[in-house]
């Protein structure tokens, strides 16, 4: 989409930016945080919202840091895992497979997600449906199209879509650059995952069973709270799902919550089993912290191994391209139209307008 209008009001708005990134006042520097989309707020805030409601972050992306500023605290997302191995980028040659399963969250099951896996050569579909009571139902659907190294998200309610370009994780971890450990108090976490040597046919996939359980214990004074997460589960080999291949199970433990001036934990990490699980057709999770325990579980519906049609793993032909942001990303729910890129526009100048003037 090529017009002269947005591009004059982009122009403008650059120069906004400019008139705050060189003011030099204190108040302006969450301003151009915000708009930069940076700082550990804004990461946290994504790497929860993406876990627990991944269909409902694409349309915030650029907004959330705005609404973080006035919180205070700077949070340190903990991803806690055993020695990982670097994944390296594939390309799968899957057998036509579709997964049906559902998980519910909370010991009452309210809140579930339906969750349908195809996969084909070297294509993957995952489409969710999120269901709660009082709220609408939200669906949502990705196709990974290894082959072409890219991701195509899907908005099946406004048939919106945007495609997104498969990153090459090896190379970028790399190049990452070492965390620095924290000065403050100490955390131990332990790994524990015992293949229970039970087995079960899942069409010609053979299902392992294993129990894992991760314990978070922290010293006197640590911003860590106690936690201990059990899961029992059964699980079957999709190495190449999400083209990439990593030999090492990965957990999330939890977060850490640091204030203003406060140091960060030193967290140290111990292994005692390592047994390998892999795709979770069936799991028990129950998590416990603060005396309080939840339950969420994943239970197995359809297992099929019939043909799946290609048309499938492909752009639908009556989708629409979604609308970009000026700070990254989509909003899924609206179409890339003139009126919506001039409303798009205008929204950010009145933002910043209101930030300098008022």
């Amino acid at each position: 989409m090529d017009v002269c209008a947005p591009r004059l009001i982009a122009k403008s708005l650059d120069r906004l930016r400019q008139v705050i990134s060189t003011g030099g006042h204190r108040r302006h520097r969450g301003l151009r945080d915000a708009l930069e989309g940076g700082g550990p707020e804004s990461m946290a805030f994504s790497l929860s919202a993406r876990l627990q409601y991944p269909g409902q972050t694409l349309a915030m992306r650029g907004r959330r840091s705005v609404l973080l500023l006035s919180i205070g605290l700077a949070v340190a997302p903990a991803i806690l895992a055993q020695t990982l191995s670097i994944p390296a980028f594939v390309v799968p040659t899957f057998a036509d497979l579709t997964i049906k399963k559902q998980q519910s969250f909370g010991t009452t099951s309210s809140r579930s997600t339906t969750e349908v896996l195809y996969l084909k050569g070297a294509r993957a579909r995952r489409e969710f449906l999120y269901e709660q009571p009082g709220s609408r139902r939200l669906s949502y659907a990705t196709i990974t199209q290894c082959d072409q190294r890219r991701s195509v998200q899907l908005n099946p309610e406004a048939k919106l879509y945007f495609v997104s370009v498969l990153q090459d994780w090896s190379a970028q971890l790399k190049r990452a650059r070492p965390v620095s450990e924290g000065q403050g108090a100490e955390v131990t976490t332990t790994f524990d995952a015992i293949d229970t040597g039970e087995r079960r046919a899942a069409g010609h996939y053979v299902a392992r069973r294993v129990r894992t359980t991760v314990t978070v214990e922290p010293s006197p004074g640590a911003n860590t709270p106690a936690s201990t997460r059990e899961t029992d589960g059964w699980y079957i080999d999709l190495r190449s799902l999400d083209c990439s291949v990593a030999t090492t199970a990965t957990y999330l433990a939890g977060g850490e919550v640091v204030g203003l001036g406060a140091r960060r934990d030193r967290h140290h990490y111990k292994t005692k089993g390592a047994a390998r699980r892999g795709y979770a057709i069936e799991e028990t999770t129950r998590f416990t912290q603060t005396g309080r325990t939840t339950v969420d579980r994943v239970e197995l519906i359809e297992l099929s191994e019939h043909p799946l049609d290609s048309s499938l793993f492909d752009i639908p032909r009556d989708y629409r391209p979604a609308l970009p942001r000026l700070r990254g990303g989509y909003d899924i729910t609206k179409p890339d139209t003139l009126a919506n890129r001039l409303q798009e526009y205008w929204d950010e100048i009145t933002l910043v307008a209101r930030t300098i003037f008022f």
